[in-house]
């Protein structure tokens, strides 16, 4: 209810009178002004013309008459962004007609400061972190995951995540959409929800994010503000989404510490048919960047930790990236093969140990949809005889100590692999491997990375072939492990 924007539209008559530049210059007492800008530029004073709501160089007669004249598309208009003093005498400019205070004005001002003062104060948010929604044990009992055995897209748990909180939670989530649904799986969810809690947005990817932003600055109390669409399109025009979580704070702290979610579909190299147009390189960096205005960063590795990390972020107040790629992906499993990794309880961790070998001095940290590659490492790595752990990063960020008690016990090295870029030799390492690097620099710990390097060329293929094409593949892990 409180108005973020009032958009005065000018006008071009007064009481049914046509405004023309003599009357212009009568309103704001420029009349010698106008007249001698008009007669400069061979313009008629009897010219109509229309007054805009706004002028950036409103009080700076010169450059404010360029603007009039500009929007009039009169000859000697001028566009002014903001005011300049180029060449200019600012007595001169300061001591124009619009730049002086009139009896009645100071009279006004004068007033107005002694009237008594208030204080304005901004309520902070909930703290990241806090109880947000938390789906009832009942309900989350009757929710069905992928079994072990079948590859499916994570996307099935993003389905079943968004749903249960939904159907849990009606009046409390908020979807704004971008003809995406069906790919980014948030129409069940909608199903659940009022109609004027949906908002299909077309192609605004711009808009969208930032409505997302604003429904979250609306309340501070328990809900669910989502945006999705796919990742390459937060990459670019709805990046401005997260812009304001950063270079907008320094306004009055009404936008610190939004409770919004990013939901950044088709993730990395793994996006199928989509191919080139559908891809999302930066995923990770463009994560990365924005960690300190987040409260967790969710990269799941298959359907049924998609389903954990939905669940998660509704639970927790705050502002939050979830990256989901397209294709089928093995359920992941623990070693016997038959239990899986995550149930829709499970708490979300940053770090899950997926396959331990004892004594274990190296380690595979696999972040997202690689993960499995991870697995089948191991599995040969084992039968040579070669010890390793290997842990999904489910996410960021990590525990304040996880890193350093890593780096103490897998002194021998560790990979990590990645569908995202990670840099070249002219940029250096980026992504999760630029992130790893950095907290192992001076430890002298051997360590290697896979992902993408030069997504220029690649195979218009299934993510296998194009994971190969990268160099992200089982075989890499399996050497780059042992030549740690």
């Amino acid at each position: 209810g409180v108005p973020s924007m009032i958009y005065p539209t000018g006008y071009a008559d007064i009481s049914g009178e046509k405004v023309n530049l003599s009357i212009l210059g009568r309103m704001y007492n420029i009349s010698e002004e106008t007249k001698a800008f008009a007669e400069k530029n061979n313009v008629s004073l009897d010219t109509k013309i229309w007054i805009p709501g706004a002028l950036m160089s409103y009080r700076d007669v010169g450059p404010m008459l360029e603007c009039v004249f500009l929007v009039n598309d009169l000859a000697g208009g001028k566009g002014h962004h903001d005011g300049h003093m180029k060449g200019r005498d600012l007595d001169s400019v300061l001591g124009n007609k619009m730049m002086t205070w009139s009896d009645a004005q100071k009279k006004a001002l004068k007033s107005v400061d002694s009237l008594k003062k208030i204080e304005v104060v901004t309520k902070a948010r909930p703290a990241p972190g806090s109880k947000n929604l938390v789906i009832p044990a009942d309900q989350l009992a009757a929710v069905s995951l992928s079994e072990p055995g079948k590859s499916v897209s994570p996307r099935a748990g993003v389905d079943s995540g968004y749903a249960a909180v939904a159907k849990a939670f009606p009046d409390n989530v908020f979807i704004v959409s971008c003809d995406l649904d069906a790919s980014t799986k948030l129409g069940t969810a909608k199903k659940y929800i009022p109609a004027n809690h949906a908002f299909e947005m077309s192609i605004e990817e711009q808009a969208s994010a930032l409505m997302a932003n604003g429904l979250a600055m609306s309340s501070d109390k328990p809900q669910l503000n989502v945006f999705s669409t796919f990742a390459a399109f937060f990459e670019g025009i709805a990046r401005e989404g997260f812009e304001m979580w950063r270079y907008q704070r320094n306004l009055n702290g009404v936008n610190e510490g939004l409770n919004v979610t990013f939901h950044l579909s088709h993730v990395g190299a793994c996006t199928g048919r989509d191919h080139f147009s559908g891809w999302s390189m930066d995923w990770i960096n463009l994560a990365l960047s924005y960690m300190p205005y987040v409260d967790r960063f969710y990269a799941p590795a298959d359907a049924r930790a998609a389903f954990v990390a939905v669940r998660d972020l509704a639970e927790r107040y705050g502002g939050h990236i979830i990256g989901i790629p397209r294709d089928n992906l093995p359920v992941l499993t623990k070693e016997d093969g038959k239990t899986p990794l995550w149930n829709t309880d499970s708490k979300w961790e940053a770090l899950t140990e997926y396959r331990s070998s004892k004594g274990a001095k190296k380690a595979i940290l696999a972040l997202g949809a690689p993960a499995y590659l991870a697995g089948e490492a191991f599995d040969i790595l084992k039968k040579a005889g070669q010890a390793v752990d290997v842990f999904v990063v489910n996410g960021l960020p990590f525990a304040a100590d996880a890193l350093s008690k890593m780096f103490k016990k897998y002194t021998e090295g560790i990979v990590t692999i990645e569908d995202g870029i990670i840099g070249s030799r002219s940029s250096g390492l980026l992504g999760f491997a630029g992130m790893m690097a950095s907290a192992a620099y001076g430890s002298g710990l051997p360590l290697d990375h896979l992902g993408i390097c030069d997504p220029r060329i690649a195979p218009s293929d299934g993510h296998p072939e194009v994971w190969a094409h990268f160099g992200l593949t089982t075989d890499a892990l399996v050497a780059a492990v042992k030549n740690l």
